[in-house]
C-alpha cells in the first residue's frame, strides 16, 4: 500500500469517527435537553419608546395563571407557541417570544403596542390609539403623554379593537394624526385634535390662542404646507394671540379670523 492510499485511508476514517463523536454528542445534548428542567423566569420587556404599562409582575402572574409555574416542570412540557399565543391576547401587548436557553432558563420577550393619540369619546370613555391604527385600553399604572382628541369622537369607535370597521371618520383621523407625527414640527406645535358638530377637524396649538380649522379628511399635506407658509411669512410678524381662527379648508388661501 502506497501512502498517499494510507493517507487518504486514514484521513477517510478520521472523518468518520469525528462525524460519529458530534451524532453522539448531539444525541446526548438532545436528550439531556429533553429531560431538562426549567430553571429560571426571564422576562424582558421593551421599553424603549418610554412606555411601562405592563411589568414583569403582570408577565409571571399571567403566565401561572395560564401554565403554573414553569420553574421545575420539564422544558419539552411547555407549549411556548401557546404560550406566545396567550400572552398577546394581553391588550397591550404587540408581540411575545417565548423560548428556553442551555442553561434552562425560559426568556419570555415582551414588545408593548404604543399609543400615538388619547381618545375621549362622546359617552365619557376614553382609550389609546395604537400606532397600527387599533383601540388600547387605558392603564392605571402608566400614563403616556401623546395628542388628545375629542369632540364628536363617536361612540361606537370604543367597541371594537379595530374601529375602522364602523367608522370611516377613523380611518380619516389615523391618516391625521401620522402626518402630524411624522412632520417634526407639526407634532411639537399642536397638542389636541377637536372633532367639531360637522365632524371637521380642528387643532389646538402649543403656541398661540388660536385654533386652526382643517376641514374634513382630504389634503393634509397640502393644508399643512400652506399653514408653514403662513405660520413662516404672516403671523411670524404679528402677535400671535391677534387671531382667534385661522381656516384652511380653501384651496390656495387661508382665512383669519381676528379677535
Amino acid at each position: 500500500m502506497n501512502n498517499k492510499k494510507y493517507k487518504a485511508i486514514v484521513y477517510s476514517g478520521a472523518w468518520m469517527l469525528l462525524i460519529m463523536m458530534l451524532l453522539v454528542s448531539m444525541g446526548f445534548v438532545n436528550n439531556s435537553r429533553k429531560n431538562a428542567k426549567c430553571t429560571g423566569l426571564n422576562i424582558i420587556i421593551d421599553s424603549e419608546e418610554g412606555n411601562y404599562f405592563v411589568d414583569e409582575d403582570d408577565i409571571r402572574d399571567f403566565i401561572y395563571e395560564y401554565n403554573g409555574d414553569p420553574i421545575g416542570q420539564q422544558i419539552q412540557s411547555v407549549d411556548f407557541e401557546f404560550m406566545e399565543s396567550e400572552i398577546e391576547k394581553m391588550e397591550i401587548v404587540r408581540n411575545a417570544e417565548v423560548y428556553s436557553d442551555l442553561k434552562g432558563n425560559l426568556k419570555i420577550e415582551i414588545e408593548q403596542k404604543s399609543p400615538i393619540a388619547r381618545l375621549f369619546f362622546e359617552n365619557g370613555k376614553s382609550a389609546y390609539m395604537d400606532e397600527m391604527g387599533n383601540l388600547m385600553p387605558l392603564s392605571s399604572k402608566f400614563t403616556t403623554r401623546v395628542i388628545v382628541v375629542n369632540g364628536k369622537v363617536p361612540s361606537q369607535m370604543d367597541q371594537k379593537s379595530d374601529p375602522s370597521t364602523l367608522n370611516p371618520l377613523w380611518t380619516d383621523l389615523f391618516k391625521l394624526i401620522n402626518t402630524m407625527r411624522d412632520d417634526p414640527f407639526l407634532n411639537a406645535q399642536f397638542e389636541q385634535i377637536y372633532i367639531n358638530s360637522q365632524k371637521e377637524y380642528e387643532l389646538t396649538p402649543r403656541v398661540g390662542r388660536h385654533s386652526i380649522l382643517l376641514g374634513k379628511g382630504d389634503d393634509f399635506d397640502k393644508k399643512f404646507d400652506k399653514l408653514k407658509i403662513f405660520y413662516k411669512k404672516g403671523i411670524a410678524k404679528v402677535d400671535w394671540n391677534k387671531y382667534k381662527q385661522i381656516d384652511l379648508r380653501f384651496n390656495d388661501q387661508i382665512v383669519c379670523s381676528k379677535r
